[in-house]
């Protein structure tokens, strides 16, 4: 049962990855809050395994390790008891030979509680040391075991933030490894469908004259399936961006890429050209990559969602206060009732079948998503046949 102990153990301090490390002051100042509670010039936090005893904090000696063979510790933690107190070490013929009894310091007294992990192992002890005979009181007894706890907390809190550590490790790993996958099926998916395209522009032109109506009637339906597979494909890209680690530290002028993007999205406008109104928009610092997400979509759903004959008019406006920036764009669309107001930023969901409407249901999810990586938040109030006004911030 001892050998199972002891690689348990052993498993158990290689996880908490303590052995040999430098003093730290978290546990230098246990040390010397529990000399000073009992009166004793010297206060241990010892780590035992097979071979040795480190000691992880020591105050009131110099050395940082013994020999498993001089280890009073080691008999602490066997003892299996709550605590362990040896009144007088010269008289007990455990220790009555132990190079620090017989030599300096000349210890005498000793009282160890031991230090038990979560899983119930014992790997070590909280220790009061002293050169000469005494007894504590039950409530300095109390205070040392109330101490050994906190030892053990930083510990398994030192070994849940190494596990936290590795699994964040393997989450960028993932992660990295997906944003390639999505940039390789988008580029290798729209390929093809690029090709497609062309040849269908190829076959128009060369057979518009001898197609009857039901012929052209066909060939829309491909042509603009083949169009919404594109879009759709595009619309995942951008869903698998707002996962992406973003640089947040270029400088941004969101006014000009406001601009840009509703030049963008306006260019093959020729009837009812859209309007766009800007107030001051400030530079700021963010992820570029990130924003254009956000405003792209938000504006093109701006754009997309109106009634037919009717002029879009879109306001982007921004307010500040000492820790955000609070943007806002406001349409002139169509509006979402009350009832969907609370799924629209869910992937994939949909208030208008595509022969409304066109798209995937992921770009407000997209912007959430980025906006959410951004440590912002997002909202929208609207009311059906009236707009919609979209408010998102961005810490400073």
């Amino acid at each position: 049962m001892w050998k199972e102990n002891e690689i348990l153990r052993s498993r158990l301090l290689e996880e908490y990855k303590i052995f040999d490390t430098s003093p730290e002051q978290m546990y230098d100042d246990i040390t010397a809050m529990a000399a000073s509670i009992c009166n004793t010039p010297i206060a241990l936090i010892t780590l035992v395994d097979k071979h040795r005893q480190f000691f992880k904090s020591h105050f009131g000696i110099e050395i940082n390790q013994t020999p498993i063979e001089q280890s009073i510790c080691n008999h602490t933690i066997k003892s299996n008891e709550a605590f362990l107190e040896i009144k007088d070490l010269r008289i007990d013929n455990r220790f009555e030979n132990h190079p620090m009894v017989i030599g300096e310091p000349k210890i005498v007294y000793y009282f160890g509680v031991p230090l038990i992990s979560e899983d119930g192992i014992p790997f070590g002890t909280l220790s009061v040391i002293n050169t000469k005979i005494q007894e504590l009181t039950n409530i300095q007894k109390n205070a040392l075991k109330g101490l050994a706890k906190q030892v053990v907390y930083l510990l398994e809190l030192r070994k849940k933030n190494f596990l936290l550590e590795a699994y964040r490790r393997k989450l960028e790993g993932h992660s990295k490894v997906m944003e390639e996958f999505a940039f390789i099926a988008a580029h290798d998916l729209r390929s093809p469908l690029r090709g497609v395209n062309s040849f269908l522009k190829l076959l128009e032109s060369k057979n518009d004259h001898s197609w009857d109506e039901k012929d052209k009637q066909y060939f829309s339906f491909i042509f603009e399936n083949v169009q919404r597979m594109d879009k759709l494909v595009l619309d995942l890209l951008d869903y698998a961006k707002s996962y992406m680690t973003h640089n947040h530290n270029a400088i941004v002028n969101t006014k000009e890429l406001v601009s840009d993007i509703f030049k963008g999205l306006t260019k093959e406008y020729t009837i009812n050209r859209p309007e766009l109104l800007l107030s001051e928009l400030p530079t700021i610092i963010s992820s570029e990559i990130a924003l254009t997400i956000i405003f792209q979509n938000l504006i093109a759903n701006a754009l997309k969602y109106q009634s037919g004959g009717k002029t879009p008019k879109i306001e982007v406006s921004c307010k500040e206060n000492e820790a955000e920036w609070i943007f806002e764009i406001k349409d002139n669309g169509i509006g979402i009732e009350q009832d969907n107001l609370a799924i629209i930023f869910e992937p994939f969901k949909r208030l208008h079948n595509q022969s409304e409407f066109s798209g995937s249901g992921l770009g407000l999810a997209a912007c959430k998503k980025v906006i959410e990586s951004l440590k912002g938040t997002i909202k929208v109030t609207s009311e059906k046949n009236n707009g919609s006004r979209f408010i998102f911030t961005i810490p400073k």
